[in-house]
């Protein structure tokens, strides 16, 4: 981490945005030295837009279908069968795997540029004449929230990785002495996160008045509720941290929950944000709904509270569906969810999909039910099943020309359809979508399952890139924060009412039951793919027995039509070699390198 002399504002990538309704509206400029920067607002604001791009997105900056959901067991490595050093157990500082926006120790050069930009933000207008310098003033003020806002999430995912960490409110010099620099306590770096989001909501002006993608006062709002909600929760503060830097010393749980209740309701109360409406009680239309919510190109909805947006002709491209749609469409089918997470999904009437199934000794899936009679287990599920997840027989888009006559509907086609006629087998055809299909069938997915939630039924995967927005926070996570605060400060029946808003806004009835794992449950299943569950499993100290379970399993389906009389069966299958839980997998380890360079750094617990 450097002082920078001259920014090279080519080499960085800084653009300038021109006059636009949004961050995505861009044009590059040429060089320029640290003087002209810094007496120009134009100039400034252009400073901040790399720093807004390389804002941690997944593996690849490749977005929320490459994040860390591989670790809490939500979707699978590539297609399956195969693991991470994470999951493996042998994740170390030398073995440290791919990025999936986890390994976020390199936000340090983007903090160096924050506060760059934030010991210089203030003098630009003293550049201009007194006829412009009250309306340059009120810009630059704008801008400094941004970079507060900014070093806060730069900040607040390294925290979530790693604990407590150096914290750097100035720029470092050129020749630092790295010997010296030690972690500050998780206590301090929470503090320190908390005092940016706050200083930023002061100077940032309401979404409806920013330009679309960049920071706004709702966004340094969900933060600060986010990171208040995970630092009161049992991993930090339970009073048993291994250390100080992955913990409090002495918490005081009744404080740090009202925070964290207090937080969100900040934002509660400032009225800028609403659920959308899904169409509930209509089951039909909040599936449909909630699957265009997802695919939405930009981030005007109410409910949509910050993230990031994309193009295909300027910036970063994303190809989501061709990452991760079927192969008989030539796709590639990465990162499909596993049987238990599709089999999580509650049935239509709220009731949990194992109190009408059941499994026999060969694992095929047997139908117990006095209300649910089909044996296809994806009949009668709730809303967020049917949008969020690729089944076998599902409509999702139409066959190129040499396959439209095998599926003229354009399904999504797993199934093995076997005939037999007088005791003799007399065909068989594997889907085409399947491991055994006639299109690509290495990139077909073990477990059966694909993404749904974030494609686009409307774009060519095979050659055309998507540009659906990336949702980093919206206001059903603040919703859910609160409730989850006022439930650990004994607040039953407001908390009820707030995780009962999620469910009925979703077309489900009042939960029923315990209240702690209805929480649990709306959590995982409103945010799926959402990069939220892994570090729920972490601070609620649940990792072990969700993430590393004994089987991650898939589905297998055989239809047969014998002496024409069909049948279908549905069997689980395993998707995934034995994950290896160790006790140190609750935080990241520090890279050997890092390590290296500054020696007073503590290394997280069990990495020594």
């Amino acid at each position: 981490m450097k002082n920078i002399g001259i920014i090279k504002l080519l080499i960085i990538q800084v653009i300038l945005l021109t006059a636009c309704d949004n961050i995505l509206d861009q044009k590059p400029l040429d060089s320029y030295s640290d003087p002209v920067v810094w007496s120009d607002i134009e100039l400034a604001k252009s400073y901040l837009n790399p720093i807004y791009d390389l804002i941690p997105n997944g593996w690849n900056l490749r977005g929320h279908s490459y994040a860390t959901g591989v670790f809490s067991s939500e979707t699978t490595q590539t297609k399956g069968q195969q693991l991470t050093p994470y999951d493996r157990g042998d994740f170390s500082p030398d073995n440290l795997g791919d990025d999936r926006g986890h390994l976020n120790w390199k936000n340090f050069s983007q903090i160096q540029s924050l506060n760059i930009f934030l010991s210089n933000v203030e003098s630009i207008p003293d550049s201009y004449g007194e006829s412009e310098k009250e309306m340059v003033t009120g810009q630059a003020n704008v801008l400094k929230g941004e970079a507060l806002f900014l070093r806060a999430w730069y900040y607040s995912e390294i925290c979530r990785s790693y604990g407590g960490v150096p914290l750097f409110e100035t720029p470092n010099e050129l020749g630092l002495d790295f010997t010296e620099i030690g972690r500050a306590s998780f206590e301090e770096t929470i503090n320190f996160i908390v005092k940016d989001c706050d200083a930023a909501a002061q100077l940032l002006k309401p979404k409806s008045e920013m330009e679309m993608g960049r920071a706004n006062k709702e966004a340094a709002l969900a933060l600060k509720s986010r990171m208040l909600l995970f630092a009161a929760s049992d991993l930090t503060a339970d009073g048993n941290a291994f250390n100080e830097y992955v913990g409090y010393s002495s918490p005081n749980r009744t404080a740090l929950w009202t925070a964290a209740r207090d937080a969100a309701k900040a934002l509660i109360d400032m009225g800028t944000c609403e659920l959308s409406d899904f169409g509930a009680p209509d089951q039909d239309a909040v599936a449909e709904n909630y699957f265009a919510f997802f695919k939405a190109k930009d981030l005007s909805n109410k409910e949509v509270i910050w993230g990031r947006m994309y193009r295909p002709d300027a910036g970063i491209t994303i190809w989501t569906n061709r990452w991760c749609g079927p192969n008989g469409l030539n796709c590639w089918g990465n990162n499909g969810p596993y049987g238990n997470v599709a089999d999580e999904y509650e049935m239509e009437d709220g009731s949990k999909f194992w109190d009408h199934f059941t499994l026999d000794d060969n694992k095929m899936y047997v139908n117990k039910s006095s209300k649910y009679t089909n044996d296809n287990i994806y009949y009668n599920r709730e809303p967020r099943f049917y949008a969020s997840i690729l089944y076998d027989s599902t409509v999702w888009q139409p066959r190129f020309p040499d396959l439209a006559g095998q599926d003229p509907l354009g399904i999504y086609d797993r199934r093995t359809r076997i005939v037999i006629e007088n005791g003799q087998e007399i065909s068989k055809r594997f889907g085409l979508d399947s491991r055994q299909g006639p299109i690509s069938p290495q990139n077909a997915s073990y477990t059966g399952y694909l993404l749904k939630k974030t494609l686009d039924d409307e774009v060519e995967g095979a050659n055309d890139p998507n540009e659906t927005a990336s949702i980093k926070m919206r206001y059903a996570e603040v919703i859910l924060n609160y409730a989850e605060a006022l439930l650990e400060l004994g607040d039953i029946p407001k908390a009820t009412q707030y995780i009962n808003m999620i469910r009925n806004r979703a077309g489900l009835p009042d939960f029923t039951g315990d209240i702690t794992e209805a929480l649990r449950h709306e959590r995982n299943t409103e945010f799926f793919l959402e990069n939220m569950r892994w570090y729920d499993y972490r601070r609620w100290k649940v990792l072990e027995e969700e993430a590393f379970t004994d089987e991650l399993y898939g589905v297998d389906i055989v239809e047969v039509t014998e002496d024409g009389v069909k049948s279908t069966t549905w069997r689980q299958i395993n998707a995934c070699p034995p994950k290896n839980f160790h006790e140190k997998l609750y935080w990241v380890p520090i890279q050997r390198d890092e390590m290296n360079r500054a020696p007073n750094l503590v290394q997280n617990p069990h990495y020594e």
